[in-house]
């Protein structure tokens, strides 16, 4: 770019001098006036992490799911609602010059506030973290610093709050988990109990026991059943050797062996002789023993005991004694009997007492390995609800604390202060490269579309006369004055936007922050 033609620009920026001193002010000062005139919302930030638990997880086992980076947006969703808004309305009004209600001032406060990820070293913005920054905005810096440092606090209260909830119900549930399982323990304990009552020595626990005495039973039987066959014999001798035998002296004389031979004598004696005869006595008790021994229906033992002669007698003992013996054997065999029929009645149900006897342990077994496990997980949820009420575990921690601003967030001051600069220079470039464009006059010889062999003569300068003076030193007035006027509104608008604080608006220091 040559000499003259920066030349030529300066030069239309002096004949074009009124839209340098008019546009450019004007713009700089309309957005310094937006700057400091619209009203300004300040943002206070308060850092949150989500920092692990202290005590490893194989020493305590957390019964509370863990919290990804996707879930901090659903605490936020949890956390900040309208109605645990409301409680910080009530407490703590965040828009004193606001008619709106409550639940109006809640939602404000929710479109006011914003969540962002950012990385819990640098404070920078990160995609994925588990470190949040809590940005809340408002007209009063001091209430901004409240009513985000209430946001943070609902938020650590928050999930202490829900862990202690969550591990408590879980312990809840696994003791009302491990109270069912006992109840479904004590009705199989039932059904072992009656199955036992059924079965009685059938079980199979007593299998081994009764088949061993069954074994036994069988062996005393057999020899009892000799015992009777030998027994049977012996009272089969003694028997034909007591019928051989006369149970009264008498009759081995031959003279009385029956009864009707007895009488015929008796009376033939008693019409010889008196009644106190000896022969008449003796065929008396002749008479009545043959009597006698016909109404013991020919029994031994009634025989033994009134027959007189000592062999029969020894020989009847023998035989009752042996007939005794045999019916002892013969009880002792039927009792043995029963005994084997129930010993094998026994063996013979153990089968089926056994399949459902082990279906029955077999399910109690299972119960009882549930028990268990849900015991062993119930101690571990109450250890672990004992360490989440002590905020042991995942927590929310406060990283860094909202700070009161110096400056707004919004609207950004120097950057429309510098947006307005912009704005003049190009508006005020613009109007004066159109104003040459349609300027027609000629104001020098280089204006003039001459031939290069026709010599320019001479140029007429530009001569001011006092009228010339006199405008442009009453212009040049006119535009100070008009700087002094926009000079004295922008730095009173600055400076009662600097210390002018709202109406009803707490200082920082009289704002209850918990």
């Amino acid at each position: 770019m040559g000499t003259s033609a920066v030349g030529n620009y300066f030069g239309a920026l002096r004949r074009r001098a009124v839209y340098v001193a008019t546009i450019l002010p004007v713009t700089l000062f309309i957005c310094v006036l937006l700057a400091f005139g619209i009203q300004p919302r300040y943002q206070a930030t308060s850092t949150i992490m989500l920092e692990p638990s202290s005590v490893p997880k194989d020493i305590i086992e957390s019964t509370v799911l863990s919290y990804s980076d996707q879930q901090i947006e659903i605490v936020q969703g949890r956390v900040m609602t309208v109605e645990s808004l409301a409680q910080i309305v009530q407490d703590l009004d965040p828009y004193p010059n606001e008619p709106w209600s409550p639940t109006e001032k809640a939602q404000h406060i929710l479109e006011d506030t914003t969540l962002e990820k950012v990385d819990p070293v640098t404070m920078k913005p990160a995609a994925e973290s588990n470190s949040f920054s809590l940005h809340y905005e408002n007209p009063s810096p001091s209430l901004a610093v409240a009513i985000d440092n209430r946001l943070a606090q609902l938020f650590l209260s928050y999930n202490t709050k829900i862990r202690t909830e969550a591990a408590g119900e879980a312990a809840g549930f696994l003791q009302a988990e491990s109270e069912q399982l006992a109840k479904q323990m004590q009705e199989v304990d039932g059904v072992v109990a009656s199955l036992k009552s059924k079965y009685g020595e059938a079980l199979p626990e007593f299998l081994q026991k009764n088949q061993s005495t069954l074994e036994d039973t069988q062996r005393q039987l057999d020899s009892i059943e000799q015992q009777v066959l030998v027994a049977q014999e012996k009272e089969s001798v003694l028997s034909v050797q007591l019928n051989q035998m006369s149970p009264n002296l008498i009759t081995q004389s031959g003279d009385l062996t029956d009864v009707a031979t007895v009488r015929a004598k008796l009376t033939e004696a008693q019409q010889r002789y008196t009644p106190e005869h000896p022969e008449v006595k003796r065929l008396q008790r002749a008479l009545e023993t043959l009597m006698s021994q016909q109404q013991s229906n020919g029994t031994a033992q009634s025989s033994a005991a009134l027959a007189n002669n000592p062999q029969y007698q020894v020989a009847a003992t023998e035989l009752q004694g042996a007939r005794n013996e045999l019916v002892n054997l013969k009880a002792q065999a039927a009792a043995l009997r029963g005994k084997l029929q129930q010993y094998r009645d026994w063996v013979q149900r153990t089968p089926a007492a056994e399949r459902e006897v082990a279906e029955v342990l077999r399910r109690r077994s299972v119960l009882q390995s549930e028990y268990q496990s849900a015991q062993d997980r119930l101690q571990n949820a109450q250890l672990a609800k004992s360490f989440e009420s002590q905020q042991g575990g995942e927590r929310f921690t406060l990283l860094r604390a909202p700070t009161l601003p110096r400056s707004p967030s919004y609207p950004n001051r120097v950057g429309w202060i510098l947006l307005g600069l912009f704005f003049g220079i190009a508006l005020t470039g613009i109007a004066v490269a159109v104003s040459e464009s349609l300027d027609k006059n000629l104001r020098s010889g280089r204006d003039l579309h001459m031939p290069e062999d026709v010599p320019l003569l001479a140029s007429i300068p530009f001569i001011r006369n006092s009228g010339d003076t006199r405008r442009r030193a009453i212009m040049l007035s006119c535009v100070l004055a008009g700087y002094s006027v926009a000079a004295l509104v922008a730095g009173g608008v600055i400076v009662s936007s600097l210390h002018h604080s709202p109406v009803g608006a707490p200082t920082a220091a009289s704002v209850p922050v918990k």
